[in-house]
């Protein structure tokens, strides 16, 4: 006969321990520590902000990991920035591009950008939307899903190189939700829907007037963002510990302590935004089948300016290496001297392959993919390039993960004080808004829980 499991812990009772100091944790650390709460964050790099961190070299160049923004049409969003960016930052209005077939188009797509593509190509992927509804598609997989959505036209042109170019594993092989979210997660635009031939030709055509996208970024870097969070978190008493690993103990249906290195930090409330396959290995269950891609950054200083102006660009050409550029000095001024550009170059791969291993022996092919896409004008140019390493970057849709995702998640819901949270902690390919969100409406649920006041709870994600 089992026994009943413990019931759930009063966050504002006893030892909060958060594992991870990315956008989830750090903001749930501090808002649950600005409402009395004691709370400890363990993070394994030596500095906050996770997958959104900043790499700053000889006080000149910053770069974070690919294009990062907050987006400020999201009111909660909205809210708590300028509770927390007192020092401001940098609007500006969105311009991300495509390099396909060898020329830049806007993306989203825009009107002026449908005369720019090879009219044979144009034509037969018309031809895909007059007669696709003739074909009988599955939706299970990528590849299913893209052709019954978009056409075997673009994508055999577009989405299956790029597709199996950024994962690693054939569309066929790649769960549809991957398409479903992938795309509207590049989009970035609510109005701007494109999950077929019908709403793209939509969209591109509402494209004539529409004004673009306005973002905020921190003035100097997305890393002033995570600084002013972790100083205000640890104003209200909470605890940071960089630079070390962490490591769970539990049983009995309760996660007991969080060990910090060598040391033993007893936890009443447990929230976790590690990889979710780390907290299974951690708390002896069965290891889902879940697999993340690793990210490489190759972080490019050129001594000259930029002869294209996009915060962002994505590159499906199989014969590049690279996957998407980004450009922080379009971001803002700030994070590059005057007269130079910095190029962010991501390339994705598994963490421990060949490619991860041996990543500085690509440098001379990421330069040439510059000099190839008209970006630098000459080798010369390039003053240095630096490569860092992103383990766990992005989650891998394949075609078995809903099961893996599910039985993982149904074993650690048996541990009553854990929470996961957070893109790698919920295995969830979201943008940093989203974990922003996800971070208010789970320490709000454990406030609440707590018996804080509806006033309070609102007030905390709205920043009253």
């Amino acid at each position: 006969m089992s026994s009943t499991p413990p019931p759930p812990a009063n966050v504002l009772e006893g030892k909060v321990v958060v594992v991870g100091a990315g956008v989830a944790g750090l903001v749930t650390a501090h808002l649950l520590a600005e409402a009395g709460a004691d709370v400890t964050v363990i993070e394994k790099m030596d500095v906050p902000g996770g997958l959104a961190r900043s790499y700053v070299y000889d006080d000149q160049y910053v770069f974070d990991c690919g294009p990062h923004r907050f987006d400020t049409t999201n009111p909660n969003v909205d809210a708590y920035l300028k509770r927390v960016l007192a020092a401001g930052g940098t609007f500006f209005p969105r311009k991300s591009e495509v390099f396909f077939e060898g020329k830049y188009y806007a993306w989203p797509i825009k009107p002026q950008n449908l005369l720019q593509l090879p009219k044979g190509l144009a034509a037969k992927a018309f031809v895909d939307l007059a007669i696709n509804d003739l074909k009988d598609y599955g939706s299970d997989t990528f590849e299913n899903y893209i052709l019954r959505q978009y056409g075997p036209t673009l994508y055999e042109h577009f989405f299956l190189g790029y597709s199996q170019k950024f994962l690693g594993i054939h569309p066929r092989e790649t769960h549809s939700d991957w398409a479903k979210v992938g795309i509207n997660r590049a989009i970035l635009d609510d109005k701007a829907q494109m999950q077929n031939l019908f709403q793209l030709l939509k969209s591109t055509l509402l494209q004539f007037d529409k004004k673009p996208q306005h973002f905020l970024y921190p003035t100097h870097g997305m890393y002033e963002a995570w600084e002013a969070v972790s100083r205000l978190f640890q104003q209200h008493g909470g605890r940071l510990i960089l630079d070390t690993p962490a490591r769970m103990e539990g049983g009995n249906g309760r996660v007991d302590a969080v060990w910090a290195g060598d040391e033993r930090i007893e936890a009443d409330t447990v929230i976790w935004t590690a990889p979710i396959t780390l907290a299974c290995k951690q708390l002896g269950l069965t290891v889902p089948r879940l697999t993340y891609l690793g990210l490489l950054l190759y972080n490019v200083m050129v001594e000259e300016g930029c002869p294209r102006d996009y915060q962002w660009c994505y590159y499906g050409a199989r014969d590049l290496l690279i996957n998407r550029v980004s450009i922080p000095r379009f971001f803002s001024p700030e994070t590059a001297p005057p007269g130079t550009t910095g190029y962010c170059c991501e390339v994705t791969c598994m963490e421990g392959d060949e490619r991860w291993t041996h990543a500085e022996r690509l440098i001379d092919w990421v330069v040439d993919d510059l000099v190839k896409v008209g970006l630098v004008s000459s080798r010369r140019k390039v003053g240095d390039v630096r490569v860092e390493r992103l383990p766990d970057s992005y989650p891998v849709y394949h075609q078995r993960y809903p099961g893996e995702l599910d039985q993982a998640r149904r074993s650690l819901a048996g541990f009553s004080n854990l929470h996961l949270a957070g893109r790698t902690g919920l295995f969830w390919y979201n943008n940093m808004d989203h974990s922003m969100e996800n971070a208010m409406q789970l320490s709000s649920r454990l406030l609440r829980e707590a018996g804080v006041a509806e006033a309070r709870e609102a007030s905390l994600a709205q920043g009253a």
